[in-house]
């Protein structure tokens, strides 16, 4: 794995990266509001369809020419597993969970992306970027000791548990299955396509769809919107740009930050005030990513 360094390829990255865990970060606490009027599936088709019209219409914008037909079924299943398979996990996973904890157990994707892309894309790490990993789920697993404490729900929904953790493997199998098409497509053209056959995978949530969006307060549908446009469309667009210049487990490392960052956007938007045993494992998460980004090179 080649070193972080301060090229004219790797700053623009980074700064990607960070925008996108921001966003990622604010999606917890947005999506438990959308829910008070969505069902889980509903939610990710109507957050997803109108984030792939929105990247559509950035793609027809740009003249960005089609994939090629060889590459439809890696897009179809980028889009299966990004999308499709990560919303319905999330989503109904968040349903039993509380924000801090979901936060964790969807930070398990470092872990992952690190195994996968080592098994498929043969990237390797050095020990230290296994330990830093390894610390990194500490301190995830700290802030959901004390997020739990706070909310009194935690890892008490075994079923939401399990599905928190499907999201989590998925989402790091997207990351190594679209790796090779984004150097030959451009993030831009492999996120819409990914999220035209994602969203195609939720199409079983259109009949109780049209009910719940009529009934819906306009709190509800704003910030179902503001899921689709921000950390829907915008940061995965961002994040895909972060991982065409970026090993998969170094960029995946970095989603370590989102638990920190998640419970402080919780604590601000849902009073979800987090003790000193959170605050202990942000500085843990993010003593592990710096690990990883600095000393886990091969």
């Amino acid at each position: 794995m080649n070193p972080p360094s301060a090229s004219a390829g790797t700053l623009p990255a980074y700064g990607a990266l960070a925008a996108a865990l921001v966003l990622w970060a604010i999606s917890f606490p947005a999506t438990k509001v959308a829910m008070q009027a969505f069902g889980a599936g509903e939610l990710a088709l109507l957050r997803f369809a109108i984030s792939s019209v929105a990247l559509l219409a950035y793609v027809r914008a740009k003249e960005l020419p089609l994939p090629e037909l060889a590459d439809m079924p890696r897009l179809a299943l980028t889009g299966l597993l990004a999308v499709t398979v990560y919303q319905i996990g999330f989503n109904f996973g968040l349903v039993h969970i509380s924000s801090g904890p979901a936060a964790v157990l969807i930070d398990t994707i470092p872990v992952w992306a690190a195994l996968l892309s080592a098994l498929l894309l043969h990237e390797r790490m050095r020990a230290a970027g296994w330990a830093g990993l390894l610390i990194g789920f500490g301190g995830a697993a700290l802030i959901a000791l004390g997020e739990s404490g706070n909310s009194g729900r935690g890892f008490e929904a075994s079923g939401g548990a399990a599905l928190l953790l499907m999201a989590a493997i998925a989402f790091a199998a997207a990351a190594v299955v679209q790796k090779p098409l984004l150097p030959k497509y451009g993030a831009a053209l492999v996120t819409a396509w990914s999220f035209i056959f994602g969203t195609l995978g939720l199409a079983w949530a259109l009949p109780d769809l049209l009910p719940q969006v009529e009934r819906s307060p306009r709190g509800a549908m704003f910030a179902v919107v503001f899921l689709a446009l921000f950390p829907g469309a915008l940061a995965y667009l961002l994040w895909n740009q972060a991982l065409a210049r970026l090993p998969v487990a170094l960029a995946a490392s970095s989603l370590y930050l989102v638990a920190p960052l998640t419970f402080a956007v919780a604590w601000g938007w849902l009073g979800e005030t987090p003790g000193a045993t959170s605050w202990g494992g942000a500085a843990l998460a993010l003593a592990g990513v710096a690990l990883v980004q600095f000393g886990g090179r091969k």
